[in-house]
């Protein structure tokens, strides 16, 4: 059945074929096509689903522009997941769960660059991080850090497929920050896990948890736009320094798939799944349901000690915070310790 959803506003989304069409795929080919870009559009809807996971993750730097750059924000991560801003979750963890333990051997899937997997080497856990990706100039902006750092001894970075046989061993810890929601299927990424894992080891997860695909509840996208038309311009303007971001909304089904197809791709069902399958040891809930999107592309302008920032900071936090305490909407993020099932 088609279905129409055709909100109020002119600048508002014309969702088509329960979102696998909408006006913003028009207004993105078209400003691609204006910036040269009509050969990568070419690219990925010629390329096969991992061709277009893999240039999805090509770039190793990006620049500060999402939520996690925004030094409050992170403050605020530590304050609900540890109950210190000045604590995060690799030392919470490290001191609370393996305090009498050392010589650690990790598996990290979905690495990235390996600043996470530098933090845990950091707490002095461990004797041995093996970290897993897709994106070879990522691990090999993970190994140039590690060698800076004088980690190489204990941080091994590997170009690999998180679901191909290179990916084996027993290990004391399995990491997965940030890349569970890429992963599929869940089930299947989620049993190799409980391979991977010995039996008395510990599954860590830091994880977006939020609606699959990024199909935003509507309260959702009523909040987070409230917010951002009340911003100043300044407050607006994208990393270019000309074009301000003005709306949030739904990215169609379409987008995701010829974008990064892997995109929180069973992101709704990562709870509910680690529940069945592994010990829930230790969940803390984080937010991101409001800040996640608002921030995304502006938060350059949140990182100053300008009083005006500080002042959006805080409405835009108590906003969050009393939503979900509400239960008007639930948190998109959480951290949690887990273990097997015996």
């Amino acid at each position: 059945m088609v279905r129409y959803s055709i909100a109020t506003s002119a600048r508002d989304q014309l969702i088509v074929f329960n979102n696998w069409v909408n006006t913003d795929d028009f207004v993105l080919v078209a400003r691609r096509i204006r910036e040269g870009g009509l050969k990568r559009i070419l690219r990925r809807v010629l390329g096969g689903r991992q061709v277009r996971i893999e240039t999805s993750w090509r770039k190793s730097e990006i620049p500060p522009t999402n939520w996690w750059d925004i030094p409050e924000v992170v403050e605020r991560w530590n304050l609900k997941i540890t109950g210190s801003p000045s604590r995060d979750f690799n030392d919470y963890v490290a001191q609370k769960y393996l305090a009498d333990r050392r010589d650690l051997v990790a598996v990290s899937l979905g690495c990235g660059t390996g600043a996470r997997e530098m933090r845990w080497a950091e707490t002095g856990k461990f004797r041995q991080i093996d970290g897993y990706d897709l994106s070879e100039p990522r691990i090999e902006s993970a190994r140039a850090s590690a060698k800076e750092a004088g980690l190489q001894e204990i941080l091994n970075f590997h170009v690999a497929d998180v679901f191909s046989d290179a990916v084996c061993g027993s290990y004391d810890i399995v990491i997965v920050e940030g890349s569970l929601h890429h992963f599929s299927p869940l089930e299947a990424i989620l049993g190799r896990i409980q391979n991977l894992l010995v039996d008395d080891g510990y599954l860590l997860v830091n994880e977006f948890v939020g609606p699959t695909q990024f199909q935003w509840e509507d309260r959702q996208l009523l909040e987070i736009n409230g917010l951002l038309a009340s911003f100043p311009d300044r407050l607006k303007t994208k990393w270019d320094g000309k074009t301000l971001k003005t709306r949030v909304g739904r990215p169609s089904k379409l987008c995701i798939r010829y974008g990064d197809p892997s995109e929180a791709i069973e992101s709704d069902r990562i709870l509910p799944m680690l529940k069945t399958m592994f010990n829930p040891v230790e969940v803390k809930a984080y937010g991101g349901t409001i800040l996640h999107m608002l921030f995304h592309e502006i938060a350059h302008n949140f990182r100053s000690d300008d009083r005006e920032v500080k002042k959006w900071l805080r409405v835009c936090f108590e906003t969050e915070d009393a939503l979900i305490e509400s239960a008007a909407l639930t948190s998109d993020f959480v951290a949690g310790v887990y273990q097997k099932r015996h």
